[in-house]
């Protein structure tokens, strides 16, 4: 670079120091900035613009003008390498690592990341051919200690770019990548295990060290451990996973790698699992030995137990060698209760219910370790009994709170060990009766609620849950005395005596609303034992609890805990009533009615209460013996239009109970629909009118998706007993509706969901229908498989055209009358071939996309419908679709475009070959041979002698297949 040209870049390198400080000031005008960017990016267009950012780098200290230098080799890299010639390449290379070599402490750290990137990105196309020094570079970088940082993050970023790079790169550049990357590797780890055992010389060596191990944890994500971790590799790891900070966590993550993998156990890496199992236990002896475990940060924590979980579930075996009395075993219970965030301790009650799945089939250790278990119990019956502290108002999106959760995961450990040891469910009954007896006494006299925190009552609410989990383990006799006792206390405590509505402290009342709820609940688990039992039923318990339950849910002042506990008992308390509802007639009417008329608004209950409530109700009308058809359908009438009081916006509540109230016999059908024929008749017209108005504004869209919906649901629920005049008109509507089709993607799939119904449950006879849906379904779908466009409509077409080949088979093939019942085969008359053509070759495309979910789909229509009607076997099948059907799922195979349906694809090309073997071998594989491009002939001859003998069995058919396949593709690379 002479003198003048020296002028010229400095010229430049300021005015655009200029330019830029301006642009990124905020006092500069929007048409400024505009102007600036079209010379920003003429810059970037100019020939050899990169040796002025060469220039800028250098010289600059601006950091908008660097970064915009950098930006502009990032563009000239990725959009214009090809087109430079190799010495500018070699150049630019250069003189970026020189950059890096000689600026590193000047620059900014992400500058310095940015500046790595271009070399790794330039390596990921150009190395090793065009780029033959750059595993150099990073050498060169990594022995010297003023640069090994540097060098470091080269090879990490190397090794991630070089293994799981972008899509942009082909498979065999890839390949060839993770090939030659491997050959440093050797000399790479030799550099970086001196470093390690070096870096305490260093005044930065906690970088060092987690540099290093960050490096080692991403190359063992698959890096071959066999060749590549050392026993001596392993014990200069090892002391750095024992101080928790960010250097640990790597190497912990490196170990979890190494113990998760499976391979083949040599003498070395036998030592090298045994020696880890030892390490990992040695570091949870270091945890608990602490009095106080929160100077553990929790990551480091979780990656700690992600090691147990592993060492546990993976080498059991060596560990119950190695620790003959089970110590192992008692350091995992001294760490599982020294665990204050709740995630680790469910982290670590997993892997209890991972051993005790393991130990199902190894009675020796179940006695072995029994004492463990059962102080493992124990333990967790302590640890249960701290649920009061827990978040019980916040609900998930399960529907649970925190306190729900703990309590189910605790419960879910004694369940466990109840399974290995029945024995334990006894002295959790004992417990319960010590805790129920003294809510008993409470409700007996509550003005003992002055002393309520010193009572035994605290605990009744994971009592009970226990007792419950564990209730088949217990006697029959036990388990009625528990339920009659559940019983007495459910009446008692809602109706006589609602402690938690008397004048105590706000912690009291919710303790007292948590257990009365959760005896409820309880209840409802065991109440199916009282409904055979003849004493309970005289004695009128089952009406007691029944009224109770109605009159409770009636009552706006009772908490909401109760009345969802009421709702879910409801259901168990009232179906044996309902089937003996002579008996209960009256006391069901008095208590119902107020739900059927509306007179009660249960607004105050939440969704699922509701339903609940509502659903009983409905059961017991449509179930009641004193009401002529006629009035039943009057009544039912009124009573679902108070389901749905905002008319058709409001359907969901009406269908929600409709289906949730089923099953119903065919009599029960026809008055629902004769009820709810009316509403949906006015939900067809509302459809067509807001359908067809020239407004389609969200909202509207919205309701026509409810609208839908609701006749989708309905259909599906009463189709049998529908008139065939409604069923002309629904159709006919959703034909008709061909606005819908750009209007709403998900009223679209709603309304062929829809269709495939009908076509689903419609006469056999109509054929009319079935040619318009046919028509309707090809218009809509032939676009799209011509315009290889995929949207999610697609899916729901397809599965139309499945069901009007599953469920209107005789539309195409109708059953010859003259035809014997003994020779089925010959059905192979067609009717409406044009339609039933265009069918499978829309088909027959899906099959060429590189959409699995659309391709999965139809490859297992077509092997239903020969399930059920011998498609493949039909001449007209046989004639037109079989070669070429078994050619594109052929091609598919080879070319792995669906690796994942590999057997699914296999057992259907069986299938189709299947119905002339001798044709597929003797004919369509030679053809398919001699189709097949950039195969040669001697190959071709190779693979007719070796891959095409005949084969029947299924087995080996898909194993010579997969050959046959494979030998293709690896013909055709060749």
């Amino acid at each position: 670079m002479n003198g003048q040209d020296v002028v010229v870049y400095e010229h430049e390198m300021k005015n655009y120091e200029m330019m830029l400080t301006e642009f990124y000031d905020a006092n500069s005008s929007n048409a400024v900035k505009l102007c600036m960017q079209e010379e920003f990016d003429k810059f970037g267009e100019r020939d050899k613009c990169w040796v002025q950012c060469c220039y800028n780098l250098e010289n600059s200290k601006n950091q908008y003008l660097l970064m915009f230098s950098l930006n502009i080799m990032e563009m000239i890299i990725n959009k214009k390498w090809e087109k430079m010639t190799f010495k500018s390449q070699e150049t630019l290379r250069e003189a970026i690592f020189n950059h890096i070599v000689m600026k590193h402490n000047e620059y900014p750290k992400y500058m310095i990341s940015k500046m790595i990137k271009l070399l790794v990105d330039i390596a990921r196309n150009d190395w090793p051919l065009r780029y033959p020094n750059f595993i150099d570079h990073i050498a060169q970088l990594l022995v010297n200690p003023d640069q090994v940082l540097l060098g470091l993050s080269f090879l990490l970023l190397s090794s991630e770019e070089f293994i799981s790079p972008k899509e942009d790169l082909l498979g065999k550049r890839k390949h060839e990548l993770k090939v030659n990357f491997l050959k440093h590797i050797p000399k790479l780890f030799e550099i970086l295990s001196d470093i390690l055992k070096n870096a305490h010389k260093t005044s930065n060596s906690d970088e060092i060290y987690e540099a290093v191990t960050k490096v080692f944890s991403d190359m063992f994500t698959w890096l071959p451990f066999e060749k590549h971790l050392t026993p001596d590799l392993l014990h200069v790891l090892m002391p750095l996973g024992k101080k928790e900070n960010a250097t640990s966590i790597n190497t912990l993550t490196i170990f979890n790698e190494v113990l998760s993998k499976s391979y083949t156990q040599t003498e070395d890496r036998y030592f090298i699992l045994s020696e880890l199992c030892l390490y990992t236990f040695r570091l949870v002896e270091n945890i608990i030995s602490v009095p106080e475990i929160g100077f553990v940060s929790e990551a480091y924590m979780i990656i700690i137990i992600e090691i147990l979980s592993v060492v546990i579930r993976k080498y059991w075996n060596y560990l119950d060698n190695h620790f003959n009395n089970g110590e192992f075993l008692e350091l995992l219970l001294q760490f599982t209760f020294r665990q204050d965030v709740l995630d680790c301790y469910y982290q670590c009650l997993d892997i209890w219910s991972s051993i005790f799945e393991a130990l199902s089939d190894r009675p020796e250790c179940i006695e072995k370790y029994r004492h463990l278990f059962l102080d493992l119990v124990e333990r967790v019956t302590q640890k249960i009994n701290t649920f009061g502290s827990i978040n019980d108002e916040t609900y998930d999106d399960d529907g649970q709170t925190e306190c729900q959760i703990f309590l189910n995961k605790n419960i879910e450990i004694i369940s466990n060990v109840a399974h290995l040891y029945p024995v334990i469910a006894v002295p959790v009954v004992d417990n319960w009766k010590v805790y129920i007896n003294d809510y008993i006494t409470i409700l007996n006299s509550p003005m003992l609620l002055e002393n309520f925190k010193d009572s035994k009552c605290m605990f009744l609410v994971p009592s009970t849950r226990t007792l419950t989990s564990l209730s088949g383990y217990y006697e029959d006799s036990m388990k009625i005395a528990i339920t009659k006792m559940l019983n007495d206390i459910a009446i008692q405590g809602v109706a006589t005596t609602p402690l938690y509505q008397l004048p105590v402290s706000q912690s009291t009342t919710k303790t007292l609303i948590q257990i009365q709820s959760e005896i409820l609940t309880a209840l409802s688990r065991w109440m199916h034992l009282l409904n055979n039992n003849k004493q309970f039923c005289m004695e009128q318990n089952r009406e007691k609890l029944f009224s109770v339950l109605v009159t409770s849910l009636q009552d706006t002042s009772q908490p909401t805990q109760i009345h969802d506990a009421c709702g879910v008992l409801l259901p168990t308390v009232t179906e044996p009533m309902l089937v003996h509802i002579r008996g209960y007639t009256s006391l069901l009417e008095q208590l119902l009615s107020p739900f059927l008329d509306g007179s009660i608004t249960l607004n105050h209950l939440n969704k699922k209460t509701r339903l609940s409530v509502r659903v009983t109700s409905l059961k017991f009308l449509l179930t009641c013996p004193s009401q002529e058809e006629e009035i039943k359908v009057l009544v039912l009438m009124n009573y679902l239009k108070s389901l749905a009081p905002s008319g058709l916006n409001d359907l969901k509540m009406l269908t929600d109970v409709l289906v949730s109230s089923g099953p119903y016999k065919i009599s029960t059908r026809r008055i629902i629909y004769r009820a709810v024929e009316p509403c949906l008749v006015e939900a067809v017209t509302h459809l067509k009118n807001d359908m067809q108005s020239e407004s389609s504004l969200n909202p509207q869209m919205e309701k026509c998706e409810r609208v839908i919906t609701f006749l989708s649901e309905m259909y599906e629920l009463l189709h049998d007993t529908m008139s065939p005049q409604f069923v002309q008109i629904l159709m006919q509507t959703f034909v008709d509706l061909d606005m819908i089709w750009s209007a709403s993607t998900m009223l679209t799939i709603k309304m062929l969901e829809v269709l495939s119904l009908i076509v689903k449950h419609s006469s056999k006879s109509n054929k009319e229908f079935t040619s318009v849906v046919i028509k309707l379904a090809l218009e809509k779908l032939i676009p799209l498989v011509a315009s290889n466009c995929y949207p999610p409509t697609v899916s729901a077409l397809y599965n139309l055209l499945y069901c009007v080949l599953m469920f209107k088979w005789r539309y195409f093939f109708p059953a010859s009358p003259s035809l014997s019942v003994l020779h089925p085969t010959n059905d192979n008359n067609i009717d409406n071939s044009e339609q039933f053509t265009t069918i499978l070759e829309v088909i027959g495309y899906s099959f060429m996309t590189n959409d699995i979910s659309i391709f999965s789909q139809n490859l297992k229509a077509i092997e239903e419908l020969h399930m059920q009607w011998n498609l493949y076997a039909k001449e007209y099948f046989k004639h037109y679709f079989l070669s070429k059907y078994m050619t594109v799922l052929l091609n598919v195979m080879v070319n792995k475009s669906h690796t994942i349906l590999s057997d699914e694809i296999s057992i259907a090309i069986y299938n189709m070959a299947s119905v002339d073997f001798e044709y597929f071998f003797s004919k369509f594989l030679p053809d398919y041979l001699k189709q097949t491009d950039n195969i040669r002939n001697d190959q071709r001859q190779f693979l007719r002698q070796k891959r095409m003998q005949p084969v029947k069995e299924l087995p080996t058919f898909m194993i010579n297949l997969a050959q046959l396949t494979n030998d293709i593709r690896c013909s055709k690379q060749i």
